[in-house]
């Protein structure tokens, strides 16, 4: 992985993100930083034209912003001379934007924060995390906002145990694994009460067979909200990381609509790695 985008709305949970991404960044051996932020002045349907000097102003005052920001993480990578930083402001949809930028630098990994500026910041994901957890092209790290970055001496892989060969990415865990030089301890939740599927058990042996390279320790939790029982499972073993696929793992669909969200992204310090489906 040559490139990382961290995308930065200015809030202090994004700078915070930045931090995070920038020392991770050291201890992968990313060679390119790219800060981006979306300052997205496209008007709601109106019959008032926008200035074009409010969009040169609004372009000019987000790469000063930028820099404030590189000057932050700067702090963090110290007199790196193998990482390089690009900084790049647009008027884009922060999806469309980062589809954009992963694609011309073919970057590996997107960062965000949790929050953005809305007022409901300690109670809710912020709406551009939504949007992007959704759409991003590449892995997305979404770092919570008192995140600190330590040793990560183990990662949770929160798995569903529904078509596991075609929906774990082992080369991705794998090359996390590596790179941080982590325990792997894989995690399935089950609805609590619900009828025992005697399907699952070709499918545990499947992950098995898939995962017992990296010599993981496997665990099997039950309850009434499957986020909750992973964020409770990865601070009691004290995870530096989470990682999930979230368009086969059902809670996903659920974490940012309801209170739980709080718990898994908001009160937990452990950040959130959601990776892609095999191919």
């Amino acid at each position: 992985m040559n490139t990382i985008i961290i995308t930065t709305d200015f809030s202090e949970a994004a700078i915070n993100a930045a931090r995070y991404a920038a020392g991770l960044a050291k201890s992968i051996g990313v060679l390119r930083i790219v800060l981006y932020h979306s300052y997205d002045n496209a008007p709601a349907v109106t019959d008032v034209p926008v200035a074009e000097t409010d969009t040169t102003l609004a372009h000019e005052g987000s790469l000063l912003a930028l820099e404030i920001v590189e000057r932050e993480i700067g702090l963090v990578l110290g007199d790196d001379p193998k990482i390089a930083i690009e900084l790049v402001a647009n008027g884009l949809s922060l999806e469309l934007g980062v589809e954009q930028l992963a694609e011309q630098w073919r970057a590996g990994l997107v960062v965000v924060g949790t929050t953005g500026k809305s007022g409901l910041e300690k109670f809710f994901v912020g709406s551009n995390t939504v949007g992007l957890a959704s759409s991003c092209p590449v892995p997305l790290l979404i770092v919570p906002k008192e995140a600190e970055l330590g040793s990560i001496d183990k990662i949770v892989f929160a798995c569903d145990l529904n078509q596991v060969t075609r929906s774990t990415p082992v080369s991705e865990i794998g090359w996390w694994l590596e790179k941080l030089g982590a325990k792997l301890l894989v995690l399935n939740v089950a609805l609590e009460g619900r009828r025992f599927d005697p399907d699952m058990i070709p499918e545990q042996y499947k992950m098995h067979e898939l995962l017992d390279g990296f010599g993981p320790s496997y665990h099997y939790e039950q309850g009434e909200d499957i986020a909750e029982e992973i964020a409770d499972f990865a601070e009691d073993e004290e995870a530096g990381l989470v990682i999930t696929v979230p368009k086969t793992y059902g809670f996903f669909e659920g974490l940012f609509r309801r209170s739980v969200s709080k718990r898994l992204l908001g009160k937990t310090e452990v950040p959130l790695l959601l990776l892609k489906e095999r191919e």
